[in-house]
C-alpha cells in the first residue's frame, strides 16, 4: 500500500515523494507501518537545528523499491533537553545516524546504548552542528591566533 493510502493527510512533495509530519510519540508507529507496508529501505536520519524556533526537526528518510517512493517523516522536538526514543530495534542501522545525531547535535535517543564517543574523539565543547556554535571563535581559539587588524 502506497503511502498516501496509509496517510491520506501526507503532503506530495511531487511525485514519488512524500511528506508525513507527525509528533515524536508517533514516529516509531509511523515508520513500523510504512515498513510493515513495503518501505523496507532506511536510508537515513537528518537533523535540522531551527534556532529560532527553539527545536530540532528530525526526518526519517525511507524508501520502497515496489512503489518507487521515498517518504520522509518528520517530527520536531526541543532544542535544549529534546530527546527521542531510538528505532535500532525496527533499522539496525539507525544506530549510526543516532550517534551521529547525538554528538553533532546534542539529542539524546532513549534506549540506544552507544551514544557515547564516536566521531568526535575527546571533543569538549557544546555540539558542533548547532547554530549557536562560533565556528570562527572556536578556530580562533584552538587552531590558531589571527592578528588584529590595526586602524591606522
Amino acid at each position: 500500500m502506497m503511502a498516501k493510502e496509509l496517510f491520506p493527510d501526507a503532503q506530495e512533495i511531487r511525485k514519488g515523494r512524500i511528506r508525513i509530519e507527525v509528533e515524536p510519540e508517533k514516529v516509531g508507529e509511523i515508520v513500523k507501518k510504512l515498513k510493515d507496508n513495503g518501505y523496507d529501505h532506511f536510508v537515513m536520519l537528518s537533523c535540522i537545528d531551527w534556532i529560532n524556533d527553539g527545536q530540532f526537526e528530525l526526518v526519517y528518510h525511507m524508501w520502497s523499491y515496489e512503489y518507487r517512493e521515498h517518504v520522509m517523516i518528520s517530527t520536531r522536538i526541543p532544542r535544549d533537553g529534546g530527546s527521542m526514543v531510538t528505532l535500532r530495534d525496527l533499522f539496525p542501522q539507525i544506530e549510526t545516524y543516532e550517534r551521529e545525531i547525538h554528538e553533532m547535535f546534542g539529542v539524546d535517543f532513549i534506549g540506544n546504548p552507544r551514544l557515547g564517543e564516536f566521531i568526535l574523539e575527546g571533543w569538549p565543547h557544546m555540539p558542533p552542528m548547532r547554530k549557536d556554535f562560533d565556528t570562527e571563535k572556536f578556530v580562533k581559539d584552538f587552531y590558531y591566533k589571527i592578528p588584529e587588524v590595526k586602524e591606522e
